[in-house]
């Protein structure tokens, strides 16, 4: 697609083709194959993507394993104090349970008693285990959980821009088309008050009729052609509407070129229209803005549960195993590296007192919980609502076409009738005249309705949240 329809879309001013001169048609899903690559909002809907993953990116890197080295050492009046090397591995779990081993090697002459190490140095292999606050929940794993649910975020946001470019561009694509067939209904009435001027003009040449009835007709010629341009004026300002969707892989901007016209059956609506009910249970369970707000209440509830655990007590026990590094280079070490009495077993204990800070920031949390919900709730009926609404549009919009349809059939009959009469001198030119106008005005009419029928489903789509879902089906890509 990308290597054909740049070289029909080339940047050329959009004038209207002549009869017959038609270069290529551009269909319903060649633009929308051409907005899904190209336009720069559908790129900037790809983005949310990549920034959802890199914030997942970001907060599993709490769980990353640390190296860490501390080295402290003091000379002083030529003498060596102290020489303290710690060297080590933290491994954070899921489960709030962290893996740590290190190696100590210690020295100086005051070094302090509890800092002795064996003279190959000290291994430690140990854990780390809250009991109390951080148990079920801590900061590192709100903030993987938060990250998921930006993430869930992200795609709705992505889904909701992919929405609103693919209806923007199939709302110009019908006004395109409907303008287009307003100018064929505009040619062929150029045509038929062009054959009838002719006709008179021979009638009177014969003397049949009267030279008044040719000025009249040539009046309708007249009427026709200021018709015609009017329409081709719509088709041309169409086109750069059209245009404003279309780029090329470079993000450069095309414009619909001269010959190019649309497929007149892209206006009419697809046959397996959705049932209400189904289409409804569709929005209320993928709606992107659904989805966007619920997975802010996702955050929210984490957050609600990171408060809640900050009112328990820290309680850290710590258990390390201690070995001589003697035994794994085997100088002057006997034995295993780790023996079970060379232990070091540790306890921390913190809680304030009168918990002001943990209270209020637990409350402010569930106020914002339950906002967020109810937003949710209002954002589901403001929805459905929606829905029903639109259903009620397309329905009479239906309804008005096959009016429509019929008043065209009936007026074609009309003018049938009056042709008849005229052709045996019952009838005059201008009620001749009359009637093809009525019949023009009609079929101009159902065209715009035609128009408003199909954007109203394009609309109906779209705020049901399912446009982006049923354009993709459209070219071949599974949602």
């Amino acid at each position: 697609m990308r290597s054909i329809l740049p070289g029909i879309l080339i940047l050329l001013a959009g004038v209207l083709p002549a009869q017959g001169d038609t270069l290529g048609v551009l269909t319903r899903r060649a633009v929308l194959q051409l907005v899904l690559d190209n336009h720069p909002a559908a790129r900037q809907a790809d983005l949310r993507t990549d920034m959802g993953e890199a914030l997942v990116r970001s907060a599993r890197g709490g769980f990353d394993p640390r190296a860490t080295v501390d080295y402290d050492r003091k000379d002083f009046d030529d003498k060596d104090y102290f020489d303290l090397l710690e060297a080590g591995l933290e491994v954070p779990t899921w489960f709030g349970v962290e893996l740590y081993g290190a190696y100590q090697q210690t020295g100086g002459q005051f070094l302090d008693p509890q800092n002795t190490t064996p003279e190959n140095g000290l291994l430690k292999a140990g854990v780390s285990v809250p009991i109390g606050q951080g148990l079920f929940i801590d900061k590192r794993r709100a903030e993987l959980r938060k990250s998921f649910a930006y993430q869930d975020m992200a795609e709705a946001e992505r889904l909701e821009l992919l929405n609103q470019v693919f209806y923007e561009a199939l709302a110009d694509h019908v006004e395109w088309v409907a303008a287009y067939k307003q100018v064929i209904v505009a040619r062929e009435a150029v045509d038929l008050a062009t054959m009838r001027f002719q006709a008179v003009r021979g009638s009177f040449i014969g003397g049949d009729v009267p030279a008044i009835d040719t000025l009249e007709a040539w009046l309708q010629v007249q009427d026709r052609q200021m018709r015609r341009q009017e329409a081709e004026l719509g088709f041309r300002n169409a086109s750069l509407s059209l245009s404003n969707h279309l780029w090329d892989e470079y993000l450069r901007p095309l414009e619909i070129a001269r010959g190019v016209v649309p497929d007149t059956l892209d206006l009419v609506p697809p046959a397996d229209a959705p049932v209400l009910d189904t289409l409804l249970a569709r929005a209320m369970e993928r709606h992107p803005k659904l989805l966007g707000v619920a997975a802010k209440v996702e955050q929210l509830d984490v957050d609600r549960q990171l408060r809640g655990e900050m009112l328990k007590p820290k309680l850290d026990l710590k258990y390390s195993l201690l070995g001589n590094a003697g035994a794994v280079t085997g100088d002057g070490a006997d034995g295993d590296v780790f023996r079970g009495g060379d232990q070091q077993v540790g306890v921390g204990f913190e809680m304030p007192l009168l918990l002001r800070r943990e209270r209020g920031e637990l409350s402010l949390a569930r106020l914002r919980l339950s906002d967020a919900e109810l937003g949710l709730e209002r954002e589901r009926l403001r929805i459905r609502n929606t829905i029903g609404q639109r259903d009620n549009e397309l329905a009479t919009l239906n309804g008005q076409v096959e009016l429509g349809q019929s008043m065209v059939s009936n007026y074609r009959r009309l003018l049938a009738g009056e042709n008849s009469r005229f052709a045996l001198g019952e009838s005059s030119l201008f009620l001749l005249n009359r009637r093809e106008v009525s019949l023009l005005d009609s079929r101009i009419k159902l065209v715009d309705l035609e128009a408003k029928r199909r954007k109203a489903g394009y609309t109906l789509d779209k705020d049901a949240g399912v446009l982006w879902e049923n354009v993709l089906s459209e070219l071949g890509i599974n949602p």
